[in-house]
């Protein structure tokens, strides 16, 4: 996979990848509690598979509307990108805007959602998030920017979002948003790296 990657962003990604494996549990709950399960959210990382059980939930945006992913065979799984290798490919590989939403109910109660989902990252904070500018394309990202500087204001947006931040954090993170406007971890990537005379990306 990675190496089929490398090929399609025009450098190596497999060099530093850092493998994580979470496992997922949405557990039943009554009809009527907010979804969805998790927001809206593009990962940081290289990519993501997402090993599911056989509920549905998953919805990636595509041509500007929500698409329900329905269940993949045993042994297979949904491939996502993240901004990594957004970065990385110039744009040309889009990192997904996913969530997960509750599925239809059965009676009162929507019913479960497990999956194993394994990202992939680079580890090192001083890898470079080069982008590969092909011949003909305009640049979409700035040069020079390192995984560290990106990692860690993505992370705390994630937190932030999911009410699991620290007071200290949550403090530095309410008072980053008042002065830079900045909320989510999209905007993060608009503002750190985006290369202000591209077109924007779809």
């Amino acid at each position: 996979l990675l190496e089929a990657v490398s090929a399609a962003v025009g450098c190596d990604v497999a060099d530093d990848a850092h493998c994580n494996y979470r496992m997922a549990d949405y557990y039943q709950r009554e009809v009527g509690l907010a979804p969805p399960r998790c927001g809206e959210h593009r990962d940081f990382g290289t990519a993501t598979l997402i090993f599911a059980s056989d509920a549905p939930g998953l919805q990636v945006f595509v041509d500007d509307t929500w698409q329900s992913i329905p269940p993949v065979p045993e042994g297979s799984a949904v491939l996502l990108f993240g901004w990594c290798t957004t970065i990385r490919s110039n744009g040309r590989i889009p990192a997904a805007l996913h969530r997960v939403t509750d599925a239809t109910a059965v009676g009162c109660i929507v019913p479960r959602r497990t999956s194993a989902v394994l990202f992939i990252a680079p580890k090192d904070v001083e890898t470079p998030l080069e982008p590969v500018v092909l011949e003909g394309e305009a640049r979409q990202f700035i040069s020079g920017v390192k995984v560290g500087q990106l990692r860690g204001k993505m992370a705390r947006k994630w937190r932030h979002r999911e009410g699991t931040l620290n007071a200290e954090d949550r403090q530095l993170e309410e008072e980053e948003i008042r002065v830079t406007k900045m909320v989510t971890q999209d905007d993060v990537v608009s503002r750190t790296l985006a290369f202000r005379t591209a077109p924007p990306i779809s």
